[in-house]
């Protein structure tokens, strides 16, 4: 074939290729190709037809094929990134990958190549690597704020959280007007750090910006459960403020129970989460004679818990895909009679199908501290520790109060044996907190630092993900010196895999609960690794998790009034060697034995409670606060 018999034939094959007629473009550009293979714009038009026709590889091939020969072709680099970010969209991060490392080896100096590999690798938990290609963007376009926030995202996820602070800092000092940026920075940095005032600050600025997300009002809403300067009035309020914004409508029609209640339960943690651990013994234990259980994943990064989950539910929904318009629908179409919201306002929440009023009867447990603000959220699952007399006014919805706890617990089955008690082999006693850093405050620490005085010899152990990184370190042993305390009874550890974190409480002998947000999960495994729990409660949900599961093991007493009470107890504990090492010997039978740990007890209990929803419901009346009894 002569060049112009080429040229001839690739131009019938761009005329068949706009008639639409795929198959034939293929082919006459192939054999255009063939037989002049060097030109690049001929491949990248090769390219677009082997995309029309669904072969993403072979696009791709073609794509880079025609960089090979010009790697300054804008539409042949185009087309490999979208086929990349097609290839990653369709769960190939591999062959994506491979995309990206062509592109940037081809055309070095081009952004979105490394930007969107950098973020593939980070989606692949390859942070590490990530960092590495928007450092790689940065210097080619250091007057760009997408490279220093992408870098903040990936070493935030490595608990490299002052090096993430000031790496949104500098992309704010290059477009201070990103919302992304001061969310970012307030939910990925500065609340890791306990920083909660600054990150409360940072999102009224997003929030300036951009009033109208309601992700921005969510994470306000959840951090200032932290803050010790607010007070539970203004804490309600403030949900009820975002509340209104989403007025309640009437529920579609749905089929009466036939016979039994369907329940939905949508959450983005069905995963090693609280929520999972909480929600596995319900799941188990459901009556399918009178629920039938189906779960809405919202779940982005799914494990063995989600697995062992998905096999206990009847039905399982993977909403990760679905805009709030298209999970609505799903779950109307469902036929869902009571629907519970397990995320509140946290990360991955789906409130804004709550708020269209997707089911009869709403309900929110488990996943958030209290109220959700939402008119059309009708229950609050609680107890009577958590919500006692008279918490019913900071909540918009009815509070159930269960009969024992608000949610059930399965331990781990790889939670090491119970240690001895070691202060009888140190000589002296170590006070300990594995709780997450958000819960640390100036006031904390100093109350922990009077409780060190008040002990000579004692020392105070945390361990929680983020005291790794050595600015944190520093920052959490200022907080204390900061008040008063030698820096060298203060130990601080970083993550460890669960076992190994678990194996800490062998080296503590009583564990402090922070305020006002308290232990949840961390105080039981405290507690199933025979370590008991000193805490002060407080008037906010979140503040009386501890006061709830010291019930169930039978130590109420440990839940103390007022911080010289603290002080007292925990004393009183390590005086006592004996004494407290018999409590360590005896508090996992004990937990075991008690209604925490008795997923049926609690499942029967709630199943009770669905039934009661849903009799109000069908005989046309609103929500009201209840309470059951085994009695």
């Amino acid at each position: 074939m002569t060049p112009d018999q080429a040229e001839s034939i690739y131009r019938q094959g761009l005329i068949a290729a706009q008639a639409g007629r795929w198959a034939e473009a293929q082919d006459l550009l192939a054999q255009a190709i063939t037989a002049r293979p060097g030109v690049a714009v001929w491949w990248a038009n090769y390219g677009l037809v082997l995309e029309s026709q669904g072969d993403i590889p072979g696009a791709a091939q073609a794509y880079a094929g025609a960089l090979n020969l010009d790697g300054g072709l804008a539409m042949a680099m185009d087309g490999l990134l979208v086929m990349a970010e097609t290839l990653a969209g369709a769960g190939r991060a591999d062959l994506a990958e491979g995309c990206y490392r062509r592109a940037t080896a081809l055309s070095p100096a081009t952004l979105a190549a490394l930007v969107n590999a950098g973020n593939l690798l980070r989606a692949q938990a390859r942070r590490a690597e990530s960092a590495a290609l928007h450092r790689r963007a940065a210097i080619l376009e250091p007057d760009n704020w997408i490279p220093p926030y992408n870098i903040g995202n990936a070493l935030a996820e490595m608990n490299r959280l002052g090096e993430a602070d000031r790496a949104y800092r500098a992309g704010l000092c290059l477009e201070p007007s990103r919302v992304e940026l001061w969310a970012n920075r307030a939910s990925r940095s500065l609340a890791p750090q306990a920083r909660i005032g600054e990150a409360l600050t940072a999102l009224d600025r997003a929030l300036r910006l951009a009033p109208g997300a309601d992700s921005l009002h969510s994470a306000r809403l959840f951090l200032m459960q932290y803050d010790p300067a607010r007070t539970m009035p203004q804490i309600a309020q403030a949900h009820a403020d975002w509340g209104v914004r989403y007025p309640d409508r009437p529920a579609a029609a749905v089929a009466a129970p036939a016979p039994r209640l369907r329940v939905g339960y949508v959450s983005a943690d069905f995963r090693a989460h609280p929520v999972g651990a909480f929600l596995e013994p319900v799941l188990a234990a459901h009556d399918r004679a009178v629920v039938e259980a189906i779960c809405y994943s919202n779940t982005a990064n799914p494990d063995a818990v989600t697995a062992r989950l998905r096999g206990l539910a009847e039905g399982w929904v993977d909403s990760v895909a679905m805009d709030d318009a298209a999970l609505l629908e799903r779950i109307r179409a469902d036929g869902i009679h009571i629907l519970v919201d397990l995320a509140g306002h946290t990360l991955g929440n789906r409130l804004g199908v709550f708020a269209r009023r997707a089911a009869p009867v709403q309900v929110t447990w488990a996943g958030y501290v209290g109220t959700t603000g939402l008119p059309a959220m009708d229950y609050l699952i609680s107890d009577p520790r958590q919500s006692p007399e008279g918490a019913d006014g900071w909540a918009i919805e009815g509070i159930v109060r269960m009969p024992d706890a608000y949610v059930p617990w399965s331990p781990p089955a790889a939670a090491p044996a119970v240690a001895p008690l070691p202060m009888i082999a140190r000589g002296a006693p170590t006070f300990g907190s594995l709780n997450a850093l958000p819960k640390l405050n100036a006031q904390v620490a100093s109350l922990w630092t009077r409780l060190l005085a008040a002990v000579p010899g004692s020392r105070l152990l945390l361990r929680t993900p983020g005291l790794d990184d050595a600015d944190l370190r520093a920052r959490t042993l200022a907080l204390f010196t900061a008040a008063g305390a030698d820096a060298a009874r203060i130990e601080l550890h970083g993550a460890a895999p669960h076992a190994e974190f678990l194996a800490t409480y062998g080296e503590i002998d009583v564990a402090l609960d922070p305020f006002p947000y308290s232990g949840g999960l961390t105080t039981l495994e405290a507690l199933w690794m025979g370590v008991p729990v000193v805490t002060l409660g407080g008037d906010r949900f979140c503040a009386r998790h501890t006061v709830t599961h010291l019930t169930s093991a039978g130590l109420p007493a440990l839940a103390v009034e007022g911080e010289e009470a603290y002080i007292a107890m925990a004393a009183a504990l390590v005086s006592d060697p004996d004494g407290l090492a018999s409590i360590r010997s005896r508090l996992r039978d004990r937990l075991a034995a008690s209604p925490a740990l008795d997923g049926v007890r609690f499942t029967r209990a709630l199943e009770a409670a669905f039934g009661a929803m849903w009799q109000r419901a069908a005989a046309g009346q609103g929500r009201a606060s209840f309470a059951l009894n085994f009695d």
